[in-house]
């Protein structure tokens, strides 16, 4: 019998799944409360929208995760899924590097101190989509955890494929349609956001997750 198929795991470190889950659900959390209110000046945020709820979907599989642990921490061995890690983790530790040399050491720190410029690193870069996924993913990507056995990794799974699939539409959109009006970072496609670093880093991320989910939920790992 397929490994795959049967129910839940049973971790034998419930705590460690329950501080992994908890951690990333407050770091999401956070991206989610910034999102709505400071992200992008000039876009009024009245409702959930499809980050919100794409999102929402990623803490409550993380929350499930805390009440009931099934993720299963094991190195899982196989190249193509460390390759896909390694590819999440350097979009990790590039966009946090980005926000340093560009923002944080030039506009930040010389103004407002360390204290203020790492709590505008924690909650609008540690914080973001591009690094809390890369992060997320690039751990569960090492592990043997599949959605099959583990109802908290799917609902995670599923949020991020909901994103992806409902931006990757978008961007088609704000290319062809002069931007995203009111927005400061999709306004110029094609003049700016194709020239910034964060937006390939972004659709590397974007691709790698997209990718890997329908892969894990389709087949799972083998």
């Amino acid at each position: 019998m397929d490994n795959n198929l049967t129910p839940q795991n049973k971790p034998k470190n419930k705590i460690l799944n329950r501080v992994f889950a908890i951690i990333f659900a407050l770091i999401i959390i956070t991206w989610m409360y910034y999102l709505a209110t400071s992200w992008d000046p000039g876009v009024v945020r009245k409702e959930l929208v499809a980050p919100e709820i794409s999102f929402l979907i990623i803490v409550v599989g993380l929350l499930i995760e805390a009440w009931k642990p099934s993720l299963d921490f094991t190195f899982h061995r196989n190249w193509k899924w460390i390759f896909a890690s390694m590819i999440l983790f350097t979009v990790f530790v590039l966009i946090n590097a980005y926000w340093w040399i560009v923002h944080g050491f030039v506009n930040w720190l010389p103004h407002y101190g360390w204290s203020k410029t790492i709590i505008e690193w924690l909650t609008g870069t540690f914080a973001m989509e591009t690094s809390s996924l890369s992060l997320l993913f690039g751990i569960l990507f090492l592990t043997k955890s599949v959605p099959q056995k583990s109802l908290s990794y799917k609902l995670m799974l599923i949020g991020a494929l909901i994103f992806d699939f409902l931006l990757f539409p978008r961007y088609i959109q704000w290319a062809f349609i002069r931007g995203y009006p009111g927005s400061q970072y999709y306004a110029d496609f094609f003049g700016q956001t194709i020239f910034q670093p964060w937006f390939w880093l972004d659709l590397t991320l974007e691709i790698v997750i997209f990718v890997g989910g329908l892969w894990l939920l389709v087949k799972g790992k083998k």
